[in-house]
């Protein structure tokens, strides 16, 4: 009975402290559910957005405005903005959010900011400004999270979000000029041209060129700034362009295509950011005529302003027919020649439009041309005396058939230097009697100076020779001159350097006063020589060719005699 009654205590215990378990786990579950949804809500808390347009142009200032707001009743602390700027992203000078010790810049591209606690039902923003890059039609991305800790939670939470914008076109022109065909061998050249309609000033900028197999480069106007196929175009402004020209060589086999692709862009982070491409084709042709040419008897000649120059045009047959009935033409430049002086030998010239033609009544071999046999036409141009452009070429065009060649030749730039005995005392003071007297001194100043029309020099430089009795005295101007005088030859040598384009007509040009001093020796004559062999050298840096010009001796008079 005992044993009945206290299993039945037993049961009724065990039932209770059921009774009191599943109680617990039920509390148990709703603190966790209530905990669960107060922690989901509290990720959902936090508003974040980026305004932004949805397209640009390249090279465009675009203003992201990154908007947050505490859509919950409980203070959001510590919180932390980190914004991203999409990749090719250029943030000039100052455009950065202002400065202050609540902000970290990492990397070019990416800011983070100490934010004030954000209470409550809060909204603000925050702006970033940049110019945005990429070739066309291609997408950005820019980021932003703020990292926070609700009130009271040790835990930390973050919202994120992102803002897509397309390159809708780049403002750029950049094009490649390649002729159609060319001769495998044969020396050809093409251009590339660049100009930019992006407001903003754009820093370094290159160009860069995947020549196709068998391209063997021979040279560029200007010169590569790396390897043979990169160029730093240094800073291009809003308005501005340039072009590069390129020369070389093409092997293949005929009728086969090369793809020259040059594009333009910027590195940025260790990488090439890309703004525009340009590709084209040329074709490897048999010639059925080969033309050559000559000037003043040589393939390379390099002309002098105002001279006269001989053209030599030959033309092969180098196909298994005979060609017939041919037409040759050569279209002249009207801004370098001078088209009164043309004299164009057995051909007729048209002055209204710069084309002298030669027909098969004036050239038999036009008339008929065998297989490997050659003909010749020649005539007569004259550079003009007035030139005033910077690197200037004479550029004729020789057709024949369907064969078209273009002769160039780079000019001399123009130099004139004069020379003058300076009297009074600028830059400083002569003395001793005028005209000279045996037994004693007279000084006297020697003005120089270089004038240079066309092509930039360097290594420019000024020899004479002073005669005896002639020395120098020391003095020159401006101070920093460099006069060198060579005792064993009696050379006085002014060492110029360099000379820029348009030097004495649109830039200063360079400039030397100096003093010699004579002491007679005899003056039964009427004129005694102060400086002789007088010569100026330069390298062109346009022609690559050296300048050397000579130019008259300096005397003065000696009108009274001694007895």
């Amino acid at each position: 009975m005992g044993l009945i009654l206290y299993l039945n205590s037993l049961t009724s215990m065990v039932k209770k402290i059921i009774k009191i378990a599943i109680i617990l786990i039920v509390i148990l579950v709703i603190l966790g559910g209530w905990f669960w949804f107060r922690n989901i809500h509290s990720r959902e808390v936090l508003r974040l957005d980026i305004l932004g347009p949805s397209e640009a142009e390249a090279g465009s200032e675009v203003n992201y405005i990154v908007r947050f707001k505490n859509n919950g009743n409980i203070r959001l602390e510590d919180p932390v903005l980190a914004f991203e700027f999409p990749k090719n992203t250029i943030i000039p000078e100052g455009w950065m959010p202002v400065a202050d010790d609540r902000i970290t810049i990492r990397g070019e591209r990416r800011v983070e900011i100490i934010l004030d606690d954000i209470q409550p039902g809060e909204e603000r923003t925050k702006n970033f400004r940049g110019l945005v890059f990429g070739v066309e039609n291609s997408s950005i991305t820019a980021n932003a999270r703020i990292e926070y800790r609700p009130r009271n939670l040790n835990a930390r939470f973050e919202a994120d979000t992102s803002h897509t914008l397309l390159i809708s076109e780049v403002p750029l022109t950049f094009e490649v000029h390649l002729p159609s065909r060319t001769e495998p061998g044969k020396e050809f050249s093409f251009e590339i041209n660049y100009f930019s309609r992006i407001e903003h000033p754009l820093s370094d900028l290159r160009v860069k060129i995947e020549y196709p197999s068998g391209f063997e480069f021979l040279g560029s106007r200007p010169k590569p700034s790396f390897e043979q196929n990169e160029w730093d175009l240094g800073v291009l402004n809003r308005g501005q362009g340039g072009r590069i020209e390129v020369k070389g060589t093409l092997t293949g086999e005929p009728s086969q295509s090369a793809i020259f692709q040059a594009t333009l862009g910027f590195w940025q982070d260790g990488k090439f950011v890309r703004l525009k491409e340009s590709v084209r084709g040329i074709e490897l042709a048999t010639p059925l005529i080969f033309i050559s040419h000559l000037v003043n008897g040589s393939p390379d000649y390099i002309p002098k302003i105002g001279e006269y120059l001989f053209y030599e045009i030959s033309f092969k047959n180098t196909g298994d027919s005979p060609l017939e009935d041919l037409f040759l033409t050569v279209k002249l430049d009207r801004n370098i020649i001078d088209f009164d002086k043309v004299q164009p030998g057995l051909g007729n010239f048209q002055e209204n439009v710069g084309i002298i033609f030669w027909d098969s009544a004036s050239v038999s071999q036009l008339r008929f041309l065998p297989s490997m046999e050659e003909g010749r036409i020649n005539f007569w141009v004259r550079v003009m005396d007035d030139i005033k452009k910077a690197e200037p070429a004479i550029n004729i065009e020789v057709s024949l058939s369907h064969i078209t060649e273009r002769i160039s030749n780079k000019i001399k730039s123009q130099v004139l230097v004069s020379q003058k005995v300076c009297p009074g005392v600028h830059p400083f003071e002569n003395y001793g009697p005028t005209p000279p007297v045996i037994g004693t001194s007279t000084s006297y100043t020697i003005n120089w100076k270089a004038i240079n029309h066309n092509n930039n020099l360097e290594d420019a430089i000024i020899r004479a020779t002073l005669p005896r009795g002639v020395r120098l005295s020391g003095e020159v101007y401006p101070k920093d001159s460099t006069i060198l005088y060579d005792t064993n030859s009696r050379e006085v040598i002014w060492d110029i350097g360099d000379i820029v384009s348009g030097a004495g007509i649109i830039e200063e040009a360079p400039e030397v006063y100096f003093q010699v001093i004579f002491s007679p020796e005899r003056t039964e004559e009427e004129q005694a020589l102060l400086i002789s062999s007088i010569r100026f050298t330069a390298m062109d840096q346009w022609t690559e060719s050296l300048i050397s010009t000579e130019f008259g001796e300096l005397l003065i008079s000696l009108v009274e005699k001694l007895e």
